[in-house]
């Protein structure tokens, strides 16, 4: 790791994935920079085993986990009408927490994981005062959930909107509801088609998820510094 002059001790920062690591990359090429200084991804979890990004995070020689939910739909078969309590992804949730808190991250990062956190990761996670963040295809209050960016265009299609956007939020049980970091608006405007919309937003996903990451480490600092 390169040094940057400072004493700091590197922010450790564990990241959440589901598909093919983009924004894992950015992060990955952003630490030690003046993007992202004095900072190091310590663990890559996804709960997905054919996930691009655990390859990504190989070849860099960052420890690796996956965490899939099928042995624990099979343990605990679903028997509820609301999938938010059901018992296999209560455990499924416990036992990603305990996973991702082992290591002691300064900072969880989920970067385009593409599972709900429930407060069976949460409550143990918000236990260890450690800031989780999530990076969301839309601007805060706008469209929550899954489908964002094809609402965001179904809408621009029938004359509803103009514009959508990106943001950086801190996790909480309300689906994207948390407080956002940082947000940015794009423009649907001159768009072609749904997958010129995606790309669109998916080209600043990467900057804003660096600079989501830098912001809550550096604030993590300031307190750290102030307490004592």
């Amino acid at each position: 790791m390169a040094s940057n002059g400072s004493s700091t001790k590197p922010a450790k920062i564990t990241v959440l994935i589901s598909g093919s690591g983009t924004n894992l990359q950015a992060l990955m090429d952003a630490c030690n920079t003046p993007a992202l200084p004095n900072a190091t991804i310590i663990h890559v979890i996804s709960d997905r085993k054919d996930a691009y990004g655990l390859k990504r995070a190989e070849a860099a020689g960052i420890p690796t986990t996956y965490h899939g939910i099928l042995p624990y739909k099979k343990k605990y078969p679903d028997d509820s009408p609301n999938p938010h309590y059901q018992e296999a992804r209560r455990v499924y949730d416990a036992d990603l927490a305990e996973i991702v808190c082992r290591n002691k991250p300064d900072i969880i990062v989920c970067a385009g994981f593409m599972r709900i956190l429930s407060t069976a990761f949460l409550a143990p996670v918000k236990a260890t005062n450690t800031p989780i963040i999530n990076l969301h295809p839309s601007l805060h209050g706008d469209l929550v959930g899954a489908g964002c960016i094809k609402r965001a265009w179904e809408e621009f299609e029938a004359g509803k909107r103009k514009e959508t956007g990106i943001m950086i939020h801190y996790v909480i049980a309300e689906v994207d509801m948390g407080e956002p970091i940082v947000q940015e608006k794009i423009a649907i405007e001159g768009c072609g088609s749904l997958a010129e919309l995606e790309e669109r937003i998916h080209g600043r996903e990467h900057g804003l998820i660096v600079e989501g990451t830098r912001i809550v480490i550096e604030g993590r600092r300031g307190e750290g510094e102030n307490e004592g």
